[in-house]
């Protein structure tokens, strides 16, 4: 958008222009002209002040200041981010100058805030003077005017409605907790050090804070957060085994494993039952046999499902009027993707009297829908004390490379100091590069900085294209043996010793997943130079043409298959395919059935048994019965899809231009926690500095 089109008189070219830069979503186009239609006297500035507002709002904040000076400073923010994302997405060298500054728009804000606060919008706004949400069945307005002491903001009425409800339920499910005793603490650890089978002739020993959170848990509900391999499912663990040793009645409770992914729900409910196989034997027999039963047999599942949306009905079948059993526990995981809305609808459906643990890690990427709820129920200003951070990562220990930077970056979010963080003094000449400072042999996992870059001078495109088709050329050597795996796979052989006596079959499925699994990419961006379907196009071309040319050397001539799909190729599943429990976020491999190419994951069988032929752990699909947009291939990923993942060596590139939405605090925090053997990132002095210290910030509004 240049000043011409900032100073169109057609509201629909400057709508238009908003989306050509992915300042907006087409829908926004038929809201925006709904509301104009409701409202039909408002002026063209307060149109395309409404206009910047959405803008805003699809971010993921749930309001907007009608203050000149706190929007201006959000709306600098979002546009320099919008032009950083065309210069860096776009194919051709684009000069900055030729869009419109952050400045040019100071009249259309001014504009329509005094109009707004000044004028009748009753038709499209309702003030509230109390955090009450929308009485039940009244027809709402679309947006919500909350004055305040703390100043006027403009909330989507729907987003309003939902932080009443999390700030009311939050209340009556959340009491003021208080610390147990040293002794208290230390009991716990020695009972849970007997109940479990020694770790490396060593006692399994619990943290502190994870003592801490299984007292509290015996009487009060949680909010537990902590990084990866803090321990938060293994606090939930022995939180559930005690109240059931406690507490016979609750034999009969209902316990709801929940998360706002399928893929979560499964990583928790797998977690859980992986702690349960570190207790001893006998400890699961007499009165404890039931305790284990009951929980080895726990079910997961998306929200979306636990609260069992009704098409007939338009709503969700668990309400505020019909909630939950009062017998019940919840176990709620990776809450800092439950989006405001979502969060709200399951926390009015739970009864006061019912049981519920909220687990999540608020350093991490917030949903992809609008809200950060997690950090916000955090941020507790009447003084309640119901939450426990858990501190000591058992992944990323004193010994960690990558759990040093992590709790750097951390710092930096916490205490919104950019001088807390001092960059790493690491070379940057490659893949073997250590630290400067000599320490690297007490280390047990590496950061690695590499730069395209190799003067003061930016990149051109082609430039940038050249660098990266030859680094995207040494890291696909490892996986060139992908496809001479995958052509050994037999999706028919199934069976356990009767088909497989030798267990060759499945020796080569475990190689091939356990290759899988070895490395991975992850990109800010989905598209660009640096985006995943850029990347993933060039790692396919590679890997085929070094397997073509192993071939060739052979005598062999290698046949591509008219579907596309190659064996070894990586795919991601990108919409949940809820009748083969297949979720958004699953990721599994090529193989071929005679020449039916066939997605192999390795997870639970499915209902469906006539859709999966399984073997073990691994199940397999062919690709024909699965939509086309629901699958993309998986070299490389987003950050955002990589949430919960693992790898052992993660390669991260950021992106070029400062002031990219996506150069961000969340952003790298979350790439490198996927990594446990190293992480390299791609990324100049300059970018990486100005990622770690971009602390993204949605205004929720929540307060408690």
């Amino acid at each position: 958008m240049n000043n011409k089109t900032l100073a169109t008189q057609s509201i629909d070219e400057f709508i238009d222009a908003l989306i050509e830069i992915r300042g907006l979503v087409p829908l926004d186009k038929h809201l925006l002209h709904l509301l104009f239609e409701i409202k039909s006297d408002i002026s063209l500035q307060t149109q395309k002040f409404l206009t910047l507002s959405m803008s805003l709002l699809d971010d993921g904040n749930t309001r907007v200041p009608l203050d000149a000076e706190q929007f201006t400073e959000k709306w600098t923010r979002k546009w320099n981010g919008l032009v950083a994302l065309s210069i860096s997405t776009s194919e051709e060298d684009i000069d900055e100058s030729a869009f419109a500054t952050a400045n040019d728009f100071a009249s259309i804000i001014s504009d329509g805030i005094q109009d707004i606060l000044t004028k009748d919008f009753s038709a499209i706004m309702e003030s509230r003077e109390t955090d009450t949400e929308s009485v039940e069945d009244a027809m709402s307005k679309p947006f919500v005017l909350a004055k305040r002491n703390n100043g006027t903001h403009l909330y989507f009425t729907k987003h309003f409605d939902a932080k009443c409800v999390i700030e009311k339920a939050a209340k009556i499910l959340f009491k003021d907790g208080s610390k147990p005793s040293q002794k208290e603490i230390d009991d716990c650890t020695q009972k849970i050090a007997d109940m479990c089978e020694p770790k490396d002739g060593k006692k399994f020993i619990i943290k502190e804070r994870q003592a801490e959170a299984i007292i509290r848990g015996q009487t009060e509900n949680l909010v537990i957060t902590g990084g990866p391999g803090t321990g938060k499912t293994t606090v939930v663990l022995y939180i559930l085994w005690n109240l059931l040793a406690n507490h016979s009645e609750m034999l009969d409770w209902n316990i709801y494993l929940a998360a706002p992914s399928g893929k979560a729900a499964d990583r928790m409910r797998e977690s859980l039952i992986g702690g349960l196989s570190n207790i001893l034997d006998e400890q699961k027999t007499g009165d404890n046999e039931r305790i284990f039963r009951k929980l080895n047999e726990l079910e997961s599942s998306t929200i979306h499902r636990l609260l069992r949306f009704s098409r007939s009905k338009g709503c969700f079948t668990f309400n505020r009027k019909e909630q939950f059993p009062k017998n019940s526990i919840f176990v709620i995981d990776e809450a800092s993707m439950i989006d405001i809305e979502m969060f709200a609808a399951l926390l009015e459906a739970i009864p006061e009297g019912a049981r519920i643990f909220i687990l999540g890690d608020s350093f991490q990427l917030p949903s992809v829908d609008s809200g950060a709820v997690l950090g916000e129920i955090l941020k507790v200003q009447s003084g309640k004390d119901f939450s426990v951070m858990l501190n000591e990562s058992n992944r990323f220990d004193d010994s960690s490379n990558i759990g040093k930077l992590a709790a750097e970056i951390k710092k930096v979010a916490e205490s919104k100091d950019n001088n807390q963080f001092v960059p790493h003094k690491f070379t940057i000449t490659g893949e073997e590069s250590a630290p400067e400072n000599d320490e690297s042999p007490k280390f047990k996992d590496k950061v690695l900085y590499k730069s395209l870059e190799t003067g003061d001078k930016p990149l051109t495109k082609k430039e940038e294209e050249k660098l990266i088709e030859s680094f995207i050329s040494e890291w696909s050597q490892d996986f060139a043996k992908l496809p001479e795996f995958a052509v050994q796979i037999n999706p028919q052989r199934t069976g356990i010793e009767a088909d497989d006596p030798d267990k060759i079959e499945t020796k080569r499925r475990n190689d091939i997943w356990k290759l899988s699994l070895t490395k991975r990419i992850l990109c800010a961006e989905r598209r660009g130079l640096r985006g995943v379907e850029n990347i993933n196009k060039k790692v396919c071309s590679k890997i085929k043409s070094l397997w073509s040319a192993k071939k060739k050397k052979e005598g062999e001539t290698v046949q591509w298959d008219d579907s596309g799909y190659f064996p070894g190729q990586l795919l991601i599943i990108t919409k949940n395919q809820e009748m083969f429990k297949l979720y958004n976020g699953d990721t599994g491999i090529v193989v071929f059935d005679g020449n039916t190419p066939c997605l192999m994951l390795k997870k639970a069988p499915p209902q469906r048994k006539d859709l999966q032929k399984t073997r073990d752990d691994y199940v397999f699909y062919p690709l024909s019965i699965l939509p086309k947009d629901a699958i993309a291939t998986a070299f490389a990923i987003t950050i955002h899809k990589s949430q919960g993942s693992e790898y052992n060596h993660v390669t991260m590139f950021l992106p070029t231009k400062i002031g990219h939405p996506l150069l961000t605090n969340q952003i790298i925090y979350t790439g490198i926690t996927r990594a446990m053997d190293s992480v390299t990132i791609i990324a100049n002095n300059d970018t990486f500095e100005a990622a770690v210290t971009t602390v993204s910030e949605r205004d929720t509004g929540i307060s408690l």
